[in-house]
């Protein structure tokens, strides 16, 4: 452990006009960046960073994501993230995040599973036999009282709503589509109507396959009622992401 680091890790962001939207607020996508920002941040401060375990031909890959939002921040507004690991099991680590605006209240909070796996078998491996000292950051008694993430069904006889082809801009570091190009992609399946009129309270993603440059991709979408949708990506027919939306109605 790297001494005189707390367990907890508190980073702050500033809402720049050039990542809102047309109603003047901070994206789902970006906010979800905001939390691989804090995520990436927090590991490397404490020796378990990108740089660190690369050199170990390992990286984090972002597994499961929740998140619970209840008033978007606007343009011009500064904004904290606190992150902590809740669990470390053998193949995934647990992380939560909580969102405080600039009044110190809290807007929001997510959830995140990670895998940490071979670069070169692509496979993951066992977390706690290679570093058994992330369970030193462990926080257990810290609320994250947001629901756990249920099991994301896939859509059965549906027509693709929305196609693509994974392109240079999609790719991360770890050469396959970034995890925020994932939820980009899943958002445009809704038209700006809905935008003006609801945001998003709720939205989970599993990540199931890696997406790779030319994949041809296709989304299909069920709306399990009004306010609620699962998006289900895939590529020739194998799943490789699958969403939920919930959305709340604006009230002014």
């Amino acid at each position: 452990m790297i001494d005189m680091l707390p367990k907890t890790g508190i980073f702050k962001f500033h809402i720049e006009s050039y990542v809102c939207d047309f109603t003047g607020k901070a994206t789902l996508p970006v906010m979800a960046g905001f939390i691989l920002d804090a995520a990436s941040i927090h590991a490397q401060q404490r020796g378990f960073g990108f740089e660190e375990i690369s050199k170990d031909n390992i990286a984090w890959v972002l597994s499961r994501l929740s998140m619970e939002i209840y008033k978007y921040p606007v343009s011009n507004q500064n904004i904290r993230i606190e992150t902590w690991i809740e669990n470390v099991d053998k193949f995934f680590t647990r992380r939560c995040f909580r969102f405080v605006d600039d009044e110190e209240k809290t807007f929001g909070y997510a959830r995140s599973i990670w895998a940490a796996i071979d670069m070169v078998t692509r496979r993951p491996i066992d977390i706690r036999q290679w570093r058994p000292d992330l369970s030193d950051y462990i926080v257990p008694d810290t609320e994250c009282p947001i629901e756990k993430m249920e099991k994301i069904r896939s859509i059965a006889k549906a027509e693709p709503v929305m196609g693509y082809t994974i392109r240079y801009s999609d790719i991360d570091i770890n050469r396959h589509l970034g995890s925020m190009k994932y939820i980009e992609h899943v958002v445009n399946v809704f038209d700006l109507q809905m935008f003006k009129d609801n945001f998003i309270k709720r939205f989970e993603i599993v990540f199931l396959a890696e997406g790779m440059y030319g994949d041809k991709l296709k989304l299909y979408r069920h709306d399990t009622s009004e306010k609620e949708f699962i998006i289900d990506t895939q590529r020739e027919q194998e799943s490789i992401c699958r969403s939920r939306v919930v959305w709340e109605k604006i009230i002014n």
